[in-house]
């Protein structure tokens, strides 16, 4: 039986930030929701989070599939003191406690599953999970016996020359049995450089009493990456990056420019469907199968159906879009905007609050809001729904197979409908019956020698 704690009280002093660490957005998540992820997917006992009262206001309201326990650590004074935050809110039916800092985001379950395993094969006391690495610089130094089994951790503040030169880092990720836990992290001491409680004592003080402390090896060393300060905050999101864009990859979609492209964890995309270059992706947006989409086009939250067309630099924000229609260039669908299957959006053209039906063009150069569009209706050049009055919002309706002709300004609340045709240059304040022709403008006058007359004036 296994319950997790998640450590994630940190100043985070480094960010150079007035959100906290654990709450900095990685891909459309705090950087926190991916280490809880990781472990609620080992469906553990129970988790708590240990965290400072600002993240714990914010943690609060999340939610995993599974009810988790928050504990305040105020002030920090080191992972050993959050444990002891920590502990009362675990059970007393706990056995093994697997202990993940909440900034190291791309930890697989895979790893921590394998940490678990090996732990309970090994009969130890504590496990603990690190990497070797090249450049082991700011991290604590795993410093082992000839057997394998481990002595000591040494933070970076805290080594010698010798033991900075070890490349075998610690994760700060470990698993350890609950009752040894409770017995010993009241003897853990502020004894270091920084005046903290380390947690990674625990190793040297079970060795002393003849308990057993071994390692677990990770295999990729960029799973352990933590988060410190910005710099390592985009070096994660890049390998986070690389991580999702090679999964959709196997799962059939095409990246023009892999390395430069920008998706958050929610989103989904369909097989067959090719991506150009910066394009942005964010939130819960889902792509159908056999789309394109154009370079530097922003998604968010938004449904996209099957072969759609999304021509270059279009921004699409909390809309859906049926299959087959093609959008932009340069088109701007605003919030609850509806295009329906086949329909055209074209470039310049500005959709907010409307629903387009199945067929309708507005190809260049339009603005239509809280507007309802029926099957196959035509929208001219530089039409525009008048939709506000000043002080609230108000609908137009066009029925089916209209032909609006450019330059038309419909001031609404206004209805067209179906089969009737506005005139070019027409402002229409009045209902348009089925099948009529809709004129309002003001009679040409050409006045001759005006030009002349008014110069010499």
């Amino acid at each position: 039986m296994v319950s997790v704690v998640i450590l994630a009280a940190g100043k985070g002093k480094r960010m150079r930030s007035k959100i906290p660490k654990m709450l900095h957005p990685l891909l459309g998540k705090p950087l926190l929701a991916y280490g809880i992820e990781a472990a609620v997917l080992l469906n553990p006992e129970e988790v708590t989070v240990v965290a400072s009262p600002m993240v714990s206001e914010v943690v609060s309201g999340w939610t995993f599939g599974r009810p988790f326990s928050v504990a305040i650590q105020d002030p920090p004074l080191g992972t050993a003191d959050a444990i002891r935050h920590g502990l009362p809110e675990l059970s007393s039916s706990a056995g093994n406690v697997l202990i993940v800092p909440g900034d190291v985001p791309l930890i697989r379950a895979d790893t921590l599953k394998t940490l678990v395993e090996q732990f309970e094969a090994s009969h130890s006391v504590l496990t603990i999970l690190g990497a070797e690495v090249a450049d082991p610089f700011g991290y604590g130094r795993i410093v082992t016996a000839s057997s394998g089994e481990v002595l000591r951790i040494v933070e970076e503040s805290d080594a010698t020359e010798e033991e900075k030169a070890i490349g075998f880092i610690n994760s700060g990720i470990m698993i350890i049995d609950k009752e040894t836990l409770a017995k010993t992290i009241q003897t853990v001491e502020a004894d270091n450089a920084q005046k903290e409680f380390y947690l990674t004592d625990l190793a040297a003080i079970f060795r002393s009493k003849g308990l057993k402390v071994t390692a677990v090896r990770c295999e990729d060393p960029d799973e352990i990456l933590g988060v410190n300060d910005r710099r390592q905050l985009g070096e994660v999101q890049r390998k986070l990056l690389q991580r999702i864009v090679a999964e959709w990859q196997v799962r059939g979609v095409t990246f023009v420019a892999p390395e430069d492209v920008y998706l958050e964890a929610g989103v989904k995309i369909g097989q067959d469907t090719v991506l150009e270059p910066g394009v942005f992706l964010r939130g819960q947006t889902e792509i159908g199968e056999d789309c394109r989409v154009g370079v530097g086009t922003v998604i968010e939250d938004s449904i996209i159906g099957d072969g759609v067309f999304i021509k270059p630099y279009s921004v699409i924000e909390r809309s859906s879009i049926h299959d087959k229609a093609t959008i932009g260039p340069f088109a701007h669908l605003r919030p609850e905007s509806e295009i329906g299957n086949g329909a055209k959006v074209g470039n310049f053209v500005e959709v907010k609050k409307s629903k387009l039906a199945p067929g309708v063009k507005a190809s260049h150069l339009t603005y239509l809001g809280d507007s309802t569009i029926g099957e196959g209706s035509n929208i001219g050049a530089g039409t525009i729904t008048c939709n506000y009055d000043g002080i609230k919002k108000h609908p137009t309706t066009i029925g089916k197979d209209v032909f609006v002709g450019s330059n038309t300004a419909l001031v609404a609340p206004v209805t067209v409908g179906d089969g009737a045709v506005i005139a070019a240059g027409s402002v229409i304040t009045k209902k348009v019956p089925p099948n009529s022709l809709g004129v309002s403008r003001a009679r040409q006058q050409n006045i001759y020698r005006w030009k002349k007359t008014k110069r010499d004036t």
